[in-house]
């Protein structure tokens, strides 16, 4: 073999060891450059299962139902929506999210939800509840909303602690706040809502007169002749029948607080409060009655069923009943420690109540007494 020859033998073998030794390194390369563009590729997102919901485990103070849906809102600005009132339930978007307490919501307009809540957070949804945008706030330390109403001719309305009071021309949109113009008989006045004490307790029972204040108001309808019925602590009870630009004061009825009223079909009015304290109107809150209840239990929650009957839900799981206007109330509870915040009727004798127990289906079961009667002394009988 001439030397041209065994160069180009040895030449040859030099590639192949070198392609031999280096093809791990080669793979490598590729593989490297494959995952690269599968990596940057565009393709759809994957699908993650949603988020469980626990509604037996939150706080939840409001209900509000359109058609099949249903939202509940609650604690740390928790927002629940249920395409049935049986479930299931799934959260809500709310931006900014401020992690601040709701404690009431209700169906504006078709498809138009507003919650209200502590710090005066006002928030309200377009879709049904599914999602929301903070609309009004009063900032840290503002008084808290409790209660919202309406619409009642187009205009919605939404108070709270120290006679916080304001009004919606928009479905909730906008929204200005009022003085609470109070007519007791002789020239009106103003009830300002003013905190003397910025650290105070805002749901403490205070002597408003005392302070210069106004006292907390809770809830609020309308009557069969379009008049608006507000009520609230020590008693408050007051009537405007100029769409809530002022008010006059009804006769005192008795001196604990009122947590609610609900309108019946009947015309007749149902206050109800502290310590099973319920009364009732014929005629548009201008006198009221005394009804006749089961046990002293207090009741923050009122609704109207299927047959016009009026429900009332509170303390110890309690849930009254009345077919005869809100004179009489029957019992009907399950045996449980938790207080019913909200109710929505369901079929006859079947409600969604909604409370410390988070969201529940009840169903009724009249004699049962619940376990421990209310006997924590609070404000006057």
């Amino acid at each position: 073999m001439n030397d041209s020859s065994s160069a180009a033998a040895l030449r040859g073998s030099a590639r192949q060891s070198l392609i031999r030794d280096s093809w791990p390194s080669i793979l490598v390369s590729v593989l490297v450059a494959v995952a690269a563009v599968f990596s940057f590729s565009e393709r759809p997102e994957p699908e993650f299962p949603q988020t469980q919901v626990y509604p037996d485990r939150v706080l939840v103070n409001g209900l509000a139902r359109q058609g099949q849906r249903v939202v509940a809102v609650g604690e740390l600005g928790q927002i629940l929506v249920a395409d049935d009132a049986k479930g299931p339930w799934r959260s809500a978007k709310l931006e900014p999210q401020q992690g601040l307490t709701l404690t009431r919501a209700i169906f504006a307009g078709d498809g138009v939800v507003v919650a209200v809540g502590h710090d005066g957070l006002i928030a309200r949804s377009s879709d049904r509840g599914e999602t929301w945008k903070q609309v009004a706030l009063g900032g840290e330390g503002s008084d808290p909303l409790l209660g919202l109403a309406g619409p009642y001719d187009g205009r919605l309305y939404a108070f709270g602690a120290f006679g916080l009071y304001l009004i919606s021309d928009d479905l909730g949109q906008t929204w200005q706040q009022r003085e609470l113009v109070i007519d007791e008989g002789g020239a009106a006045q103003a009830a300002a809502a003013e905190v003397i004490d910025p650290n105070a307790d805002p749901f403490a029972n205070f002597d408003a007169e005392a302070v210069g204040g106004a006292g907390h108001l809770n809830d609020m309808t309308q009557t069969a002749d379009g008049s608006l019925i507000l009520v609230g602590e020590r008693g408050l009870l007051l009537r405007s029948t100029d769409k809530g630009e002022t008010w006059k004061k009804l006769g005192d009825v008795y001196s604990g607080s009122f947590y609610g009223v609900v309108a019946l079909p009947d015309k007749s009015l149902v206050a109800y409060g502290m310590r099973g304290n319920v009364f009732y109107s014929r005629d548009a809150g201008t006198s009221w009655n005394r009804a006749k209840v089961p046990l002293q239990q207090s009741l923050f929650a009122g609704a109207v069923g299927p047959g016009g009957e009026a429900i009332l839900g509170g303390a110890g799981n309690t849930v009254l009943v009345s077919t005869d206007g809100g004179a009489t109330f029957t019992l009907s509870a399950v045996k449980a420690r938790n207080a019913i915040a909200g109710l929505l009727p369901l079929a006859k004798g079947e409600w969604l109540t909604v409370g410390d127990g988070g969201i529940r289906t009840e169903r009724e079961a009249k004699g049962v007494v619940p376990e421990q009667p209310e006997t924590a002394a609070g404000e006057g009988e």
